[in-house]
């Protein structure tokens, strides 16, 4: 109970710290929050900005390139190929994917917001907020941990290797490398955040891997969406109050916690995945100024994650009975 709040304060104050600041983007003061509260246990600060400067650095990286390539959205698609190829191709166990996430993710959010007509000129107050976020997100870590200090030993990561092989680059290319340029082509910019489950899904080792993780996919980003919902419908009007807010989100994040420390080793990946699909749409959406009450970007979101990952399921279900089919080969007469 003690380690679930600890967590749940440095989540939650980050949340209030995003809804107080009014960042052009503030959901990154809850994600990297989400990053340094479940897997970094250090109370130093250099220690946690250690944790979340490959992310900060992928994400000025990508504006250096974008501004160089302005005028060539083709060359700066086909650079972003070329480092999605390089991580692949390195990514050879269960950690080193796992860290690679987020930081793909910020070079394909920067690339898609770079070449966005409506986003542009907004580049550099986002690339601002991102740094700004990644600082106060270990600054709160850093305080909450020195005024609780972490008791439990932290379980050692198991390392399981993952040998990479050139279907699993290709693969990568297609998914990530295709879904960005639709992306960057299109400007549907309210769908960047669909390229995390095909990022995840593209390192998954088998197929059968791959259908799994996207049904477990859409169990924890929908339900996320479901529970942000119900969160929104409870304040209906009340966001304005900030102890309500606090309160309310604490007792969510808490639960969510909870759900992930006591679930079934086999449930354990769904609900771990839940605190991330639920916070991302209740800080974007849930506590704003409409008559909605933020109902409408949220079930967008929810459609969008949908379609996405019933596309990743329906390949990897393909890509499945292809080789099962291979395998099999001629029978002798």
């Amino acid at each position: 109970m003690y380690e679930l709040i600890r967590k749940t304060l440095i989540i939650v104050l980050c949340l209030m710290l995003s809804k107080m600041l009014h960042l052009n983007v503030s959901v990154y003061v809850v994600l990297f929050a989400i990053v340094v509260a479940t897997t970094s246990f250090s109370k130093h600060l250099t220690h946690l900005l250690q944790r979340l400067m490959p992310s900060v650095a992928a994400a000025v990286g990508a504006v250096f390139v974008n501004q160089l390539f302005a005028d060539h959205p083709f060359i700066i698609w086909t650079c972003c190929i070329v480092y999605f190829d390089h991580v692949r191709r390195h990514a050879d166990n269960n950690l080193r994917i796992r860290m690679a996430t987020l930081p793909l993710f910020m070079i394909i959010f920067i690339t898609t917001y770079s070449n966005s007509s409506g986003y542009i000129l907004a580049i550099p107050n986002i690339i601002r907020d991102v740094v700004l976020s990644a600082f106060l997100a270990a600054l709160v870590a850093s305080l909450v941990n020195h005024l609780m200090p972490v008791k439990a030993q932290p379980p050692k990561p198991v390392v399981v290797p993952q040998p990479v092989y050139g279907t699993d680059r290709l693969k990568m290319l297609i998914l990530v490398g295709g879904g960005l340029a639709f992306i960057m082509i299109n400007e549907v910019t309210s769908a960047v955040f669909c390229l995390v489950p095909l990022i995840t899904s593209a390192m998954q080792p088998t197929h059968a891997h791959m259908k799994q993780h996207a049904i477990e996919k859409i169990l924890a980003q929908v339900g996320g969406c479901s529970l942000a919902v119900i969160a929104s419908l409870i304040y209906s009007g009340t966001e304005v109050d900030v102890y309500t807010y606090f309160v309310v989100s604490f007792l969510l994040v808490y639960l969510i916690l909870y759900w992930s420390h006591y679930s079934e080793a086999g449930d354990r990946a769904i609900h771990a995945d839940a605190l991330m699909g639920f916070l991302i749409p209740y800080q974007l959406y849930v506590a704003k100024n409409g008559n909605d009450f933020g109902l409408h970007s949220i079930a967008l979101r929810a459609v969008e994650l949908i379609i996405a990952l019933l596309i990743i399921y329906a390949l990897a279900h393909w890509l499945n009975r292809l080789g099962q089919r291979n395998n099999v080969g001629p029978q002798p007469e």
